[in-house]
C-alpha cells in the first residue's frame, strides 16, 4: 500500500518483505507527500485488521477455522498499529534507527518535538491495552464446550492452549524464517503480542462468558485444507518479496 501511494506521487519503488525502498525520479519530497506515503502502512494494518474482525464477527457461527485466521489477523493488525505508534517515538529523528519508519518519519518531517512524540506513544499504549483485554472474549468463543470456560483456572488453561502457546511456536518460526531482517522491528512486534495475550489472559479474571456464546469449535482440533493453502500464499509472499519487487510508474 505505501507502494501504491508512493506511485501516486510518481514515486518508482522497491518493495522487500521487511520494507520498502523509494526513488524519487527527479521528484521531491513534502512534509504532505511523506506523510501521506508514510502513515500508509500503520493504517493499512489497523484497517486489515478491522476487516478480519468484522468477517469473524460475520462468521463466527459457521464453523470453520478460516475464522480463527480472521482473530489472528485482527490481533496482529491492531497490536502492529499500536506498536508503530509506540516505537516512533524510538525512531523520530533518529535517521540510521531501524525504529525510523512510518509514523517516526511522518514526526521527523514535522519537526515535531521530543515531549510531544512521547505524548503521542501514550494513547496507542492505551488503545494496546483496550484491543488487549477484549482479546481475551474472542478467543473463548472457541471452545471446544462451555465447561473448557466455565471457570477462571479453566478460561486460563485453555487460553494457554489456543493463543499462549500457538503464539509462541509461530513467533518461534517467524524469527528463524526472518532472520536477521529488520530484526529489531520484529522483536517489538513479537514482544507486543506477546505482551498483549499476557495481559488479556489476567483479563480472564473479569470476564464471563455466557453458556449460549460458546460456538463449540470441536473441528479446531482437526487439520484443516484451508490452512494449508494460506500458509503456502504467505510464505510464497515472503519468499517473493525478499529479494525485493520493483513497482515503477
Amino acid at each position: 500500500m505505501m507502494g501504491l501511494v508512493g506511485k501516486f506521487f510518481k514515486f518508482d519503488s522497491f518493495i522487500y518483505y521487511f520494507g520498502i525502498k523509494f526513488i524519487l525520479n527527479n521528484h521531491t519530497w513534502t512534509r504532505l507527500k511523506v506523510s501521506l506515503v508514510y502513515i500508509t502502512a500503520p493504517f493499512t494494518f489497523l484497517i486489515a485488521g478491522l476487516l478480519c474482525l468484522y468477517f469473524f464477527d460475520k462468521l463466527k457461527n459457521i464453523k470453520s477455522l478460516l475464522n480463527v485466521f480472521f482473530l489472528w489477523g485482527f490481533v496482529v493488525g491492531s497490536v502492529v498499529f499500536a506498536s508503530q505508534g509506540i516505537i516512533a517515538a524510538l525512531g523520530a529523528g533518529e535517521y540510521n534507527s531501524p525504529y525510523y519508519q512510518n509514523f517516526a518519519v511522518v514526526y521527523a518531517w514535522l519537526h515535531m518535538p521530543d515531549v510531544i512524540v512521547y505524548g503521542f506513544a501514550v494513547p496507542f499504549m492505551a488503545l494496546l491495552v483496550y484491543f488487549s483485554v477484549n482479546y481475551a472474549r474472542l478467543f473463548l468463543l472457541f471452545a471446544f464446550s462451555y465447561t473448557k470456560v466455565n471457570k477462571l483456572t479453566r478460561r486460563r488453561k485453555y487460553f494457554m492452549e489456543v493463543a499462549i502457546l500457538p503464539f509462541f511456536i509461530g513467533a518461534l518460526i517467524t524469527s528463524v524464517v526472518t532472520f536477521p531482517m529488520n530484526i529489531f522491528v520484529h522483536g517489538v512486534y513479537l514482544m507486543m503480542i506477546g505482551l498483549s495475550l499476557l495481559i488479556a489472559w489476567v483479563a480472564l479474571f473479569y470476564i464471563e462468558i455466557m453458556k449460549d456464546s460458546v460456538v463449540k469449535y470441536k473441528t479446531l482440533q482437526t487439520p484443516n485444507i484451508v490452512f494449508l493453502f494460506l500458509l503456502i500464499v504467505l510464505v510464497t509472499f515472503v519468499v517473493v518479496t525478499w529479494k525485493g519487487v520493483y513497482l515503477s510508474v
